[in-house]
């Protein structure tokens, strides 16, 4: 069972969030796409970061966790949310950005690899695709299968494979000093 489809530990995820959204980090994504377009956010998880997107573009919530779902679609009653995971991301939309915060890290390399596979048939040439990671990341109190991989900027590029063109990275501080990475890449 994923850990996050309990919903008591989807509650605990949601108040532990609570005051964090990714404001500072956003600004390049807003600079970079075109308001009123389409983007899916994988991994919405409660929803802060959906609530500032939605100021700028029409957005797509998911997550793969049933129990996040319900939230979700609780806060957003009119927006579209999808239940995907973030390997397969199974629709057949297509979207102008792809944008995720801290969720890539549940993922192993080759799965990472196959997530971006997947990115680049759901964005057209000219697209973005734009994901908060840890950098750095101690381990976590929690041992239920959940995977916490942090990567570097060459690590997480060089996953994304040759559909992508690397725009910028940029260091930012969730807890600690360089912690984290901002990474914008636009699909060729």
């Amino acid at each position: 069972m994923n850990y996050y489809h309990n919903a008591e530990n989807a509650a605990s995820y949601v108040a532990m969030c609570e005051g964090y959204d990714a404001a500072g980090q956003l600004g390049v994504l807003f600079k970079a796409l075109s308001e009123k377009s389409r983007v899916l956010e994988l991994g919405s998880g409660p929803g802060n970061d959906m609530a500032l997107l939605e100021t700028h573009y029409q957005v797509i919530g998911s997550d793969y966790s049933p129990a996040f779902i319900d939230i979700l679609k609780a806060r957003f009653p009119s927006r579209s949310i999808l239940e995907l995971d973030a390997v397969a991301i199974a629709t057949e939309e297509s979207f102008d950005a792809i944008y995720s915060n801290k969720v890539l890290h549940h993922l192993n390399d080759a799965e990472l690899r196959s997530s971006f596979q997947r990115q680049a048939e759901l964005l057209a040439t000219g697209s973005f695709v734009y994901h908060l990671i840890w950098q750095r990341i101690e381990d976590p109190e929690i041992d239920e299968g959940l995977i916490f991989k942090a990567r570097s900027a060459n690590e997480f590029v060089a996953a994304m494979g040759s559909s992508f063109e690397l725009i910028s990275v940029e260091e930012f501080c969730e807890f600690e000093q360089g912690d984290s990475l901002a990474i914008l890449a636009r699909r060729i």
